[in-house]
């Protein structure tokens, strides 16, 4: 197979449980594979911004931001797509309808929680994104969100997801991240067209495309490229949609994978 750009998801895939990788082995991966002229794509729920400092010694990688609704490279800068105003309104007052949610408003930059949150939702933030700031009322924040990021109990994730389907029709939707995390996405702004758009942009199709996910929010990546390998710790429902499986995020799936596939 001919590959021309790699993209991969960070949490669950391309970092460890401690939400970190190899960087050592890493870099001479990246160092080959540039060699060979493919590009290493980032596709993550996290802000470019944050992505763009974990990797700041990587000044030509292109990061995919906000699942989807970010496209970031040092010298392209960024491009993102927001909520309007209104749809932001509409959105918090059908979150409000549930008592047991966790909300933050993920705008390019900062991330907007309330200050009376559950102090272990604050910290996770915190610890997730690299600038968190409180407020009394998230009806009140004007910076333009990308995605809103919400815990919700286990148990309720998939009931959450469908009835906020309808509700939010053609203003968000939801995409799981698991079990107890969803975030409420543009309509049609995902992984997959993101990687649509910066394919058109460095003139690599589908099919020399190969992605890396672990999550719901990965299928549209899974779909739109013509290889998707999905990492062995993922539900069945996402390795039923992957072409490979590799092994766990804890074993450096990706890294072996492309080492197998790509660089031997």
């Amino acid at each position: 197979m001919t590959i021309k750009l790699v993209a991969t998801d960070m949490d669950g895939t391309f970092l460890n449980d401690r939400g970190e990788y190899d960087q050592e082995r890493f870099a001479k991966d990246y160092a080959a594979l540039r060699q060979r002229g493919i590009q290493f794509v980032i596709a993550s729920g996290h802000q470019a911004a944050e992505l763009a400092t974990t990797f700041s010694d990587y000044p030509d990688m292109w990061m995919i931001g906000g699942n989807g609704a970010e496209l970031w490279q040092r010298a392209a800068g960024l491009t993102a797509t927001t909520f309007g105003p209104t749809a932001t309104q509409q959105i918090l007052t059908a979150l409000s309808a549930y008592d047991d949610l966790q909300i933050a408003l993920c705008g390019t930059e900062t991330v907007h929680v309330l200050k009376y949150a559950d102090p272990q939702f604050v910290a996770n933030m915190q610890q997730y994104y690299y600038r968190v700031a409180t407020c009394d009322d998230l009806m009140a924040v004007t910076d333009p969100v990308v995605k809103f990021d919400i815990i919700c109990p286990p148990a309720l994730t998939d009931q959450l997801v469908y009835e906020l389907t309808p509700k939010l029709a053609g203003i968000a939707v939801p995409a799981s991240g698991g079990q107890g995390s969803l975030d409420l996405i543009q309509p049609g702004m995902h992984k997959g067209r993101a990687l649509k758009q910066l394919g058109a942009q460095l003139g690599i199709t589908a099919d020399e495309m190969l992605v890396f996910g672990d999550g719901t929010n990965d299928l549209e990546m899974f779909h739109y490229a013509g290889h998707a390998v999905a990492m062995h710790n993922a539900p069945a429902n996402v390795r039923a949609n992957a072409t490979a499986v590799t092994g766990t995020n804890i074993d450096n799936g990706v890294l072996d994978y492309i080492e197998k596939h790509l660089l031997s």
